[in-house]
């Protein structure tokens, strides 16, 4: 279960189901044990909202000639296609250029991925849109890949019209680890961006690489 805590006071309970969402189904082929994927967003406003994140489900493809791709999930995929989600969360990182040891400045002017996180809570949806920096710890040809981000920034890009947006602006880092599975990955790529142009209404597509650059350049666009 993700853990919601306030920097002051604690949230009543209908405040805190908005954010407060349950661990769901693990896909088999994809999926690693909950302590390995943690991520935590941390809001920055004057009374600040702590999320933690446990995703069961984490995947990624690689292509030298097009992108590279993680996803992260606390609910299959087949629940995203039949459109029965009421409650979740969903993140989808696209790395942009792959950091080299000693080339690479890493700290927080360095970005080098876009991320977008998509959370359904009571129905509603909130898809947040950043940029920041991601490290793989190792090959991108691997079948298994730990990875860190390091203090990417988040803020509310679109959502539904009874969404009450606790986060932004917010700061998000952590720890993952995925598997490598392309076909997964364009199921959830498919499935999360057909999901959130239902409950939006109009066309929203959560992966794409040019709008990728633009959010990288918008959220920092000093950064190297």
């Amino acid at each position: 279960m993700s853990a919601l805590r306030h920097g002051n006071d604690p949230f009543g309970v209908a405040m805190a189901s908005l954010l407060l969402l349950l661990s769901a189904v693990v896909i088999p082929g994809c999926s690693l044990p909950g302590a390995g994927n943690a991520i935590q967003i941390q809001s920055l406003s004057d009374n600040p909202v702590l999320l933690s994140t446990n995703f069961q489900t984490a995947c990624f493809t690689h292509d030298p000639k097009s992108d590279t791709s993680f996803w992260l999930s606390d609910v299959p995929v087949e629940a995203l296609l039949e459109g029965r989600i009421t409650e979740a969360q969903i993140m989808h990182i696209e790395l942009l250029w792959f950091p080299r040891p000693g080339s690479t400045p890493i700290d927080s002017s360095a970005t080098n991925a876009s991320i977008r996180y998509i959370i359904i809570t009571n129905g509603e949806v909130g898809v947040y849109i950043g940029a920041g920096f991601v490290l793989p710890h190792g090959k991108l040809s691997k079948a298994k890949l730990t990875v860190s981000i390091r203090d990417a920034s988040l803020t509310l890009g679109d959502s539904t019209d009874g969404l009450i947006d606790l986060l932004s602006p917010a700061r998000l880092s952590g720890r993952f680890t995925a598997t490598n599975n392309p076909e997964l990955v364009r199921q959830f790529q498919l499935a999360t961006s057909q999901f959130v142009t239902d409950a939006l209404g109009r066309t929203r597509f959560v992966s794409n690489q040019s709008e990728s650059r633009l959010i990288a350049s918008v959220v920092f666009p000093d950064a190297n």
